[in-house]
Order: structure tokens, then sequence, then C-alpha cells
């Protein structure tokens, strides 16, 4: 994969969401160590479908909520951060091409 620049915030996450691909995902997710894999991208579906209905981030209940309809009804905080040790909202939605969460640190 060819390495291009990449218009991000203060942040790291992308100025301009139309920007966003997999292949930008993929890069974004390289800044932060992570290697993404089948459920880092469910994860990042759950992230970008809410944001798009509610215009906004979501917080960690309704992203476990959702994501157990989706995925399993096992889903919870510790698989998320599983995936995600360093922040599961905020990086989810980083990679997802979404702005930082506002009530993330």
């Amino acid at each position: 994969m060819e390495i291009k620049q990449i218009a991000t915030d203060q942040h790291g996450h992308l100025s301009d969401r139309k920007l966003w691909n997999h292949d930008v995902a993929i890069q974004l997710a390289a800044t932060d160590q992570v290697q993404l894999t089948q459920d880092h991208w469910s994860l990042i579906d759950a992230v970008q479908k809410i944001y798009d209905e509610t215009g906004d981030t979501p917080p960690m209940r309704l992203l476990i909520k959702v994501l157990r309809k989706k995925i399993d009804d096992s889903v919870d905080s510790r698989y998320l951060y599983r995936l995600y040790p360093d922040g599961p909202v905020r990086l989810a939605s980083k990679h997802a091409g979404l702005p930082k969460p506002k009530h993330c640190m």
C-alpha cells in the first residue's frame, strides 16, 4: 500500500470525511499501531452508521447496544477494549474517518 499524505486535525482525525476509504482507514490505524481485523471493520461500520443517523459519534453504551444486535449478544466493553485498548470509541471514530468524539478526552 502506498503511503499518502492525509489531512488530519490536531488529534489525528480526518479533516474531511469525504476523503475516507478503506486504505485511509488502514493508514490511520497504522499510525496507532493497530492492524484492522474483521472485528475492527464491524466496529468501524457501526460507528459510521450511528454517526450518519445521529450526527455524532456514539457513546460506549449505544455502541455496545448496536453491536449486540449486529454481531452477538456477548459484545461488551471488554470486547471493545480488546480491539482498541487505548480507547475504543475514540480510535474507532478516528479510523472511521469521523471527528474526535466530544465525550472523549
